[in-house]
């Protein structure tokens, strides 16, 4: 059974998925509003409902383990 309390994501966690976002597709040289960056977007979404709530390893598999400059 899915919870709708899984589902919620707060503002700290939201932030996180856009700065995740955002570098995913900087580093794909895409923009986030793009078609590709809505398929990022997707894929982002999907991680975290999978259960990935660590934003270096979600960058990293958004980016086929290229690691940030910075966070």
């Amino acid at each position: 059974m899915v919870l709708f309390s899984d589902f919620v994501i707060d503002e700290d966690e939201l932030s996180m998925l856009r700065r995740v976002h955002d570098h995913a597709c900087s580093f794909k040289e895409l923009e986030p509003e793009s078609e590709e960056g809505a398929e990022i977007g997707k894929m982002l979404f999907h991680l975290y409902r999978q259960g990935i709530r660590d934003e270096l390893a979600l960058m990293q598999m958004l980016t086929n383990g290229a690691h940030p400059i910075c966070l």
